[in-house]
Order: structure tokens, then sequence, then C-alpha cells
């Protein structure tokens, strides 16, 4: 319990990035639990990284983020591809299905502004972090969700990956020509522009926040 204990007490201080001198950032003092992975939570919490916030990303122990593991690279869980969408972040390794390891993340989330999550519609719901539960305790904490699919509707139970949304909504289909084969686009668009559209969403929360001092969910 003492080396969650020392971790807890580093999370909850100031992170390298604010002790150094520099200009003042827009999201300075701004503090994000970070439960996403592999593109699009990711692409939106570096982000608001870039722009002061600290960081804390959760990530499963022994594992961690999806991105780290999914690509052979020679250099491992620490790869480029992992390493290009987590900047300006920190992580914490947090076994969520252990009581001792939600109570960590429940101090955590106690004094945080946002927190954010790409997982399936009902996921952190049933981690016990659903928005209705975490602002009982932290009435001003913004609650931003990315899926797949969105809350509600036929789908909403579905996963989401960037080649689905892209057959899904037609991006396939344009091509040079009729005998070119329908293909993926080498750059993941749709998380990336997600992720966007979600960093949007939280810097408005964030805004509405300053004059209601109550929270949200995104």
């Amino acid at each position: 319990m003492s080396a969650f204990v020392d971790e807890l007490e580093h999370l909850r201080g100031p992170s390298s990035a604010d002790e150094r001198a520099r200009t003042p950032l827009p999201l300075d003092g701004i503090k994000i639990v970070d439960f996403t992975q592999v593109f699009m939570g990711p692409s939106c919490t570096q982000l608001l990284g870039d722009f002061g916030a600290d960081i804390i990303k959760v990530e499963r122990p022994g594992a961690g983020d999806i991105s780290r593991n999914s690509f052979p690279d020679k250099d491992g869980q620490d790869n480029p591809i992992f390493l290009s969408i987590n900047r300006n972040k920190r992580s914490v390794s947090v076994d969520t299905r252990t009581e001792e390891g939600r109570n960590v993340l429940h101090v955590l989330l106690a004094d945080a502004d946002v927190v954010v999550s790409n997982f399936r519609s009902g996921v952190m719901e049933r981690m016990g972090f659903g928005y209705e539960e975490l602002k009982k305790e932290n009435p001003g904490i913004i609650w931003a969700s990315g899926t797949g699919f969105g809350p509600v509707g036929p789908y909403s139970h579905k996963g989401g990956q960037d080649a689905i949304a892209q057959a899904y909504s037609g991006v396939m289909w344009r091509r040079e020509s009729d005998d070119v084969k329908p293909s993926i686009y080498p750059t993941t668009l749709c998380d990336y522009i997600t992720g966007m559209h979600l960093m949007q969403g939280i810097l408005l929360a964030l805004r509405t926040r300053q004059a209601s001092g109550v929270g949200q969910k995104v």
C-alpha cells in the first residue's frame, strides 16, 4: 500500500512541466485524469496537455495503453507511435478491478477538473466512475467521453475504430476511379477529427464552469 501512497502523492503534486519556469499557458492548473487509449482519446488529451493541462494517464498493469504493444517496434512499449500521441502526460498503472486501485482513482478524481475516456458506452459506469457517481464528490468535474456510436441507439454497445467509421461514412469510396478498390486512409482521419471535437467540447465545458461553478457531461 505504501507504494500506492507514494505514487499518489507524486501525482497529486505539480508536474515537472509546471515546475519549469516558462510562459504561462491557457490551461495551467487544470488537472485531467485520462482513461483514454489508442488514437482518438489520446489525441484529445495530448492537445489539452500542449496548452498546459496536467494529464495523468491511467494505464493497465503490465500492458498499458493498447498502442504500446499493437505495433511491432524495436523501441518496445515506448515506441514512436505511442509517444506521438502521449506527450505532456504522466502515467500511473492502476488495476481498476481491485478495491485498492479504485480507491486510488477516487482520490485522484476528487479534485480533478476533467476525466476523459473512450471506452464503449457504459464501461465507466460499470467501473464506478460514471458522471452521476463522480459529481457527488466533485460537483465541478467535467466528464468527457468519446465513443464509436454514441451513448444511445442500437449500436451504442459496439466498439468503434477509425476504419469502421471510414467504412460507415463512405470515405473509403472516395477514390481516383471506379476501377480502384475502396481502401482505408493511411492516416487515422476519423480518430483525429473526433479527438479534436472532444477537445472542443471539454474547452467549452471549462468555459461554462467558470460562470456556473458546476461541471457537466460532454
